[in-house]
């Protein structure tokens, strides 16, 4: 008995009651000293000393034994009654008189040597005392915010419960890998980013790494329409199903299946009773060694689809534009992402052709019996054999030159356009100037600045083209006086009035 009053006391979570009982012990013992509750035996009043207290006891249990035992363990009982009843309120956050005294229940059976488990669920993972969940007693289950569990009895799963502090009743305990996780996971398939999954077993690898490595291989290794092998690293995330699609909201509402865990208790129930089994396992192993945990399902399902969709594309598609500027991977981490998340899917066909058709995602239906949905689902990497990923480099080097020419040739010709616009732009400008400086004083004779402009450019280049030797000495002026010429004749004759203004 006291070796399970000092556990119960070295526990983390009760260590703080250990001053509170000494001090309403010291409390009680005042209250003896000053009111002798004893008044019923005057004896105990006239002891002044511990010899007249001893000759008491002897006279007591000479003359009144029978009366004496019943007091004294009427007294044993009451107070043992008030102290588990009162530390019962501090031990768990309870919260009203059914969960008062059903923690109170708890501590007599533990303190009787009767009691069930005493377990602890944080984050997913059961905390708990060796052999702890093997006690057939009635026990107490706190699940911090995160976590979930569905409990069973030796027949048969019974219920599922969420956070807070839960009474399981005789034989009720939580089994191996019945404990949930309520927040979003993630989960990986496939090679490592750092690692080469067709790379041979290294001198210094050991056998077990070289086939580890080769099984995250497998795990998502596909091939093209084309033959190729390409592998894939997956990543799915997903958690707890809040809100089956087979409840309909009105029921939801009025939270006829809805929990103290916010809509998860049938996502909990499915998760954990509708778990598949390993059949690579011994069959003759027993059923909890062979389970899969909850959570196992939804990467799985994503690298079978990744296969599927993979197979109807060639390689040389994986990465250049098949359909509205997507690529072959784009297109299938799409088409993955929706099987996985919605109940319909659009039918495609060879080369990521749409058929129009939309077809019932089985996909999803296997997760919804789960309690799982997934929220997202991501292509982190690929990963090609060194001679198809040396191909690529090679026809994509090759067609880069062509492409570089192509565009050279195309910056060339938008460079010859913008001289000769430039060109036009420099002669308006260079006409304008001079019309402005030079022809102001032929305004005066009755000459606009364009004519004035045009008969200087005309006696130049006339002066020009008569005289040969000058002719092939200034060329290249000669053209762009003439350039300069007919620009003022059009731009002199745009200005002069028609015979009607006139």
């Amino acid at each position: 008995m006291l070796r399970k009053v000092w556990r119960y006391y070295t526990q983390p979570y009760h260590r703080k009651l250990l001053p509170i009982s000494v001090g309403v012990g010291v409390y009680f013992y005042l209250l003896l000293q000053r009111y002798h509750p004893f008044a019923i035996f005057p004896e105990i009043r006239e002891a002044k000393d511990i010899q007249g207290f001893v000759d008491w006891v002897m006279s007591v249990l000479t003359y009144r034994p029978l009366l004496t035992f019943l007091g004294l363990w009427t007294l044993f009982g009451f107070l043992l009654f008030f102290w588990l009843f009162f530390f019962a309120q501090f031990t768990l956050p309870v919260h009203g008189w059914k969960e008062r005294k059903g923690i109170f229940l708890r501590l007599w059976y533990y303190a009787i040597g009767m009691h069930g488990p005493a377990l602890f669920v944080q984050d997913g993972h059961v905390i708990e005392n060796k052999g702890e969940r093997f006690k057939k007693g009635p026990g107490v289950i706190v699940l911090d915010s995160a976590s979930a569990a569905v409990l069973k009895n030796e027949a048969n799963f019974t219920r599922a419960v969420g956070p807070g502090v839960v009474f399981t009743a005789a034989g009720e305990t939580i089994p191996k890998g019945a404990a949930i996780d309520l927040r979003k996971r993630s989960k990986s398939l496939g090679p490592y980013p750092d690692e080469d999954p067709f790379a041979p077993q290294g001198a210094d690898e050991k056998d077990e790494a070289y086939r580890e490595r080769q099984q995250r291989r497998w795990e998502t290794s596909g091939k093209t329409q084309d033959g190729t092998e390409v592998v894939a690293r997956l990543l799915v995330v997903f958690a707890l199903d809040k809100h089956p699609d087979d409840i309909p909201e009105t029921v939801y509402q009025q939270q006829k299946f809805r929990t103290d865990f916010n809509g998860h208790g049938v996502s909990a129930w499915r998760a954990i009773a509708h778990r598949p089994i390993e059949a690579e396992k011994d069959a003759g192993s027993h059923l909890e060694d062979r389970l899969l945990s909850w959570h196992w399902l939804p990467a799985r399902l994503a690298a079978d689809l990744w296969r599927e969709y993979l197979q109807l594309f060639k390689l040389s598609d994986l990465f250049s534009e098949v359909r509205d500027g997507q690529s072959a991977l784009d297109i299938i981490n799409a088409a993955v992402k929706e099987r996985l998340t919605s109940p319909t899917y659009p039918e495609m066909v060879r080369d990521g052709r749409l058929t129009g058709q939309r077809l019932t995602s089985r996909e999803y239906a296997l997760l919804q019996a789960r309690g799982i949905r997934v929220i997202t689902f991501l292509i982190t990497g690929v990963f090609l054999p060194p001679a198809v990923e040396e191909g690529l480099i090679s026809r994509w080097v090759a067609n880069w030159k062509a492409r570089a020419e192509r565009e050279r040739e195309v910056v060339e010709q938008k460079r010859l356009l913008a001289k000769k616009r430039g060109e036009s732009a420099a002669a308006e400008m260079w006409g304008s100037l001079i019309a402005d400086d030079v022809c102001q004083q032929a305004a005066s004779d009755g000459l606009s600045a364009a004519e004035c402009l045009e008969r200087l450019l005309y006696a130049l280049s006339h002066a020009i083209q008569t005289d040969p030797l000058l002719y092939q000495a200034q060329q290249p002026e000669f053209n762009s006086l003439k350039m300069l010429w007919a620009w003022a004749h059009d731009f002199a004759h745009e200005q002069q009035p028609s015979e009607e203004q006139v």
